[in-house]
């Protein structure tokens, strides 16, 4: 049974892999054997990590990509068909979040977080998931959010594209089972990540956050690596179309 959950001989491409989730996420496909590539925007912090995940194990490719930039998620197509030439795992994490009223959020930050949240994630989704197709075989996980699945106030655009990227999940989900696609949705809670430190520096926040929460504390970012496994591997091949939430318990009152 455990040989069902070793990824060797898969390639694995993460979005947003230099920082927060998808760095727990790169993590935990190295270490399950995977072949794994990482995409980001700043060329700095995305070397930075790929050396950063080849001290841990495996090899590491880095790749330039914004994925709201067709041309440049094109660009990562050809290079993964160049060099590995397949593509077995797509986990769409790279997302930004813009916290305040709904009120005083400008057009150009609602068109941004839709951009970069949903737009980006069905753009890869296609121009990658091409590849899926074709070899009749892959799995697809988008990364979602508990916001996307109840009302937050501050969070109004962001939560409502993540509820649109779980949705997007069980669309796919359907039209690509014939072609052997698995696509589910991760949606976590409250991590300890770089994108919301600025939370968890502040107590008194972090003392209201944990009283929602039945476990009585915030995950770590590497508590999300063992259900990307799950979902990368032989052992989910019977699920499609789900979203699995990790949040402590938090959507369960």
């Amino acid at each position: 049974m455990l040989e069902d959950f070793n990824l060797k001989g898969k390639v694995a491409l993460v979005t947003g892999g230099s920082r927060g989730l998808g760095y727990a996420a790169a993590k935990a496909l190295l270490l399950s054997n995977a072949e794994v590539i990482i995409t980001g925007r700043n060329k700095e912090t995305l070397e930075k990590a790929a050396d950063e995940l080849m001290k841990v194990k495996g090899k590491v490719t880095p790749y330039i990509c914004d994925v709201t930039n067709s041309e440049q998620i094109y660009r990562v197509k050809e290079k993964i068909l160049e060099q590995f030439g397949r593509v077995d795992i797509l986990v769409n994490n790279a997302g930004i979040v813009i916290e305040k009223m709904f009120s005083e959020t400008s057009d150009e930050e609602i068109e941004q977080i839709m951009a970069t949240n949903l737009i980006g994630v069905m753009k890869v989704s296609r121009i990658i998931g091409e590849i899926m197709v074709n070899q009749k075989k892959g799995k697809i996980i988008n990364i979602g959010s508990y916001d996307g699945l109840v009302g937050t106030p501050r969070l109004v655009a962001y939560g409502t594209s993540k509820g649109a990227v779980i949705q997007f999940t069980r669309m796919l989900a359907i039209e690509w089972a014939r072609y052997k696609v698995n696509v589910n949705v991760i949606c976590p809670g409250y991590f300890r990540t770089s994108m919301n430190e600025e939370i968890f520096d502040n107590e008194e926040l972090t003392d209201k956050i944990i009283k929602r929460i039945p476990l009585r504390r915030i995950g770590e970012a590497n508590e999300l690596g063992p259900l990307i496994v799950y979902l990368s591997s032989e052992g989910s091949a019977y699920m499609t179309g789900q979203a699995l939430t990790i949040d402590g318990g938090e959507t369960a009152h």
